[in-house]
């Protein structure tokens, strides 16, 4: 290890009279291993960094790098990359380092869980609905809010649906539970599982004593990027939970005075900030994140509409005696779109080019004042970010008409003697002839079949489920063509000296034109196919 650190101090001298930032990168919930964050978040910073470079013939490499797996090294894990001067743009030199915190809480027992992600479900719906309220506001602005009314509606019913089904769900994994051998195992090993993704948020919350034992990962990796890099300033970025658990070290004793005079920027990205300050899934009791974030500190909050964890923009809480300091607001709200899509929006940060890396970029190099950074476009920002709009809402109408359209088939072969039904009662005897799982499905419909809430409904939902998995992978695989090297392509032009396309019409319209046709194929063949044979 002195090795390492030997080796690490030589790359830091020689860094001259740089200018040397230090960035902090916090992570959201989840068993992430050690050097996870670091690589899951700088990676895509970096490659950013590396296109910008590139179309400016010039390159970009780390010049250092520890990282930890286990073995018996300095922590935390870190790397270093070293910004060349350019023009009136001094040189710099970026120590990225992480606040990894996932091996210092333990997660709540099951019962605790249940009942608060009961009450979480409930408060998201609630948050889902103000979506649709505020697409419908849009409709009289543009045109483009017709997909966005129906994309976000779609949303909330699908959001609702899985919420009330959650509930026989978990009660039926209460029930397995109590089944001993190979079941209860799985089911033990579910549990625990979602105990260790979805707990850290209600362990933070509600044990205080974990949640300062938490923090202090904050506190540890801002003093070692100080001490060891130099660092004459710091930026925490926070991502998810680590919103709150930075938040919380930020305005509370964790990082000393001095340390904390050098923190100079805060941003926050799916934000969980609005979810630690609802007193609807937080105790009353808890005397944390009742501070304001220091007035010196420049705080930037991305969020994305579609993301289920930030819930919109920052809600200010109200204070609750009048002797407490207000929280202050953001420096920065700033709405991004990633993909306008419930499951991928909350980590759909990283892949946006065009309004997050780049102006991730841009704070860090130039904090308060990116317009001056050698990041900023030079022909403007707003055309790429109207670009990126434009494409992300051409995937999502093609969403919309491909659920629609799945939903008139299904609704055609029903009436057409119900070959659903029959479809699925092929499926389920398919099924059975699986080996291990054929067992389970033998003995539900040996046993349990009141389980699928009648013969007719549960062979009609296995249909439909059967064709939701031959068109959704069909639909997922055309879709990725048409759409993923466009986007990417367009995404790296972004980061180059030229201007943004005046527009995108010709080829919105001719790949629109190629999925609907794709997607009306998918469908005859749905209405038309023969009943599924059985074994």
């Amino acid at each position: 290890m002195q090795e390492r650190q030997a080796v690490e101090q030589h790359l830091i001298a020689k860094t001259g009279d740089a200018t040397r930032v230090g960035i902090v990168f916090v992570h959201g919930i989840g068993q992430q291993s050690e050097s996870y964050t670091v690589r899951e978040f700088g990676g895509p910073l970096l490659h950013w960094l590396q296109e910008w470079h590139k179309r400016r013939d010039r390159d970009l490499c780390v010049t250092s790098s520890d990282l930890t797996y286990g073995e018996l090294a300095q922590r935390p894990a870190r790397f270093k990359l070293d910004l060349k001067k350019d023009g009136e743009h001094p040189a710099q030199t970026w120590f990225f380092a992480e606040a990894w915190w996932a091996a210092r809480l333990s997660a709540p027992n099951l019962d605790e869980m249940t009942w608060w992600g009961l009450k979480s479900a409930v408060v998201r719906c609630a948050r889902l609905a103000e979506v649709v309220i505020n697409s419908f506001r849009k409709l009289p602005q543009s045109p483009k809010a017709i997909i966005e009314v129906v994309s976000s509606l779609l949303l909330f019913l699908g959001y609702v649906a899985a919420a009330i089904l959650s509930i026989p769900l978990i009660l039926g994994l209460y029930v397995l539970a109590q089944i001993p051998g190979p079941v209860e195992r799985a089911v033990m090993g579910l549990r625990n599982f979602v105990q260790d993704q979805i707990g850290d948020f209600y362990t933070f919350m509600w044990d205080d004593i974990q949640a300062v034992h938490v923090r202090g990962s904050v506190a540890a990796a801002i003093r070692f990027l100080l001490d060891t890099g130099g660092c004459e300033r710091i930026a925490v970025i926070a991502h998810s939970q680590g919103t709150v658990v930075a938040y919380d070290a930020l305005c509370s004793n964790a990082v000393p005075p001095a340390d904390l005079a050098r923190v100079k920027t805060f941003v926050t990205f799916g934000s969980a900030l609005n979810n630690a300050w609802d007193k609807r899934l937080v105790p009353a009791r808890t005397c944390r994140l009742r501070e304001p974030l220091p007035a010196s500190i420049r705080w930037i909050n991305v969020w994305s509409a579609y993301d289920p964890v930030s819930g919109g923009a920052i809600k200010i809480p109200e204070r609750r005696t009048p002797d407490e300091r207000p929280i202050r607001a953001p420096d920065e709200d700033l709405e991004v779109t990633n993909w306008m899509n419930v499951i991928l929006d909350h980590g759909g940060y990283f892949s946006n080019r065009e309004e997050f890396l780049s102006r991730l970029a841009q704070e860090l190099e130039s904090p308060g004042d990116r317009q001056r950074s050698r990041f900023f476009p030079e022909e403007g920002e707003r055309g790429w970010r109207d670009r990126r709009r434009d494409r992300v809402l051409t995937l999502v109408s093609w969403r919309v008409v491909a659920i629609l359209a799945f939903a008139v088939g299904v609704v055609a072969r029903i009436r057409a003697a119900d070959r659903l039904r029959a479809d699925g009662e092929a499926a389920w005897a398919w099924l059975m002839t699986l080996p291990i799982v054929g067992g389970v499905v033998t003995f539900i419909d040996q046993h349990a079949l009141w389980l699928v809430w009648g013969e007719r409904l549960g062979a009609r939902l296995l249909g439909i489920g059967f064709w939701l998995a031959i068109l959704g992978l069909t639909y997922v695989g055309i879709s990725w063509l048409a759409f993923a090297s466009w986007h990417d392509n367009a995404g790296q032009r972004s980061t180059g000296t030229g201007r943004p396309p005046a527009s995108q019409r010709s080829i919105i319209i001719v790949s629109s034109i190629a999925m609907f046709f794709a997607i009306a194929v998918g469908i005859l063949v749905m209405i038309q196919a023969p009943a599924l044979r059985r074994p």
